[in-house]
């Protein structure tokens, strides 16, 4: 349950916070944007740092884990956050957040391929209605 609860928060937040961008996206550029939503981020890791000293926890990581984490957040945190500011300052916050909330779809599909995930037919319905969504949004 507290799973559950954890994830419905996050949902909440994440459906808030694209409603704070668009209004700090109104009189500029998505990259000056970026640079100040990153400052954000930076006071975050300070005060992670600050809670939960995880330096030690990183200095035990072997290369591996350490490459995907940075690659993650180099795709995530830099360039498809740029992409996204681009949509949601030209296109309607209504049709922009559903449509990049699609992401499940990229993922099911790689973890189909790469890590061996079973397609099941709650799934196959579930991507379906995602793609319908999209379609009714386009």
């Amino acid at each position: 349950m507290e799973a559950f609860f954890l994830a419905l928060l996050t949902a909440f937040i994440w459906g808030f916070v694209p409603f704070l961008e668009k209004l700090g996206l109104s009189s500029v550029e998505p990259s000056t944007a970026y640079v100040v939503r990153c400052t954000g981020v930076v006071l975050g890791a300070i005060i992670t740092i600050c809670l939960y000293n995880p330096l030690p926890s990183i200095g035990k990581m072997g290369f591996k884990p350490i490459f995907f984490l940075v690659l993650a957040g180099i795709l995530a945190g830099f360039v498809a956050q740029l992409v996204f500011y681009r949509a949601l300052k030209t296109g309607e916050i209504s049709r922009i957040i559903p449509v990049t909330s699609c992401y499940p779809l990229f993922t099911f599909v790689l973890g189909w391929i790469f890590l061996g995930e079973q397609i099941t037919p709650s799934k196959l319905v579930g991507i379906l209605l995602i793609l319908g969504g999209i379609l009714l949004l386009k």
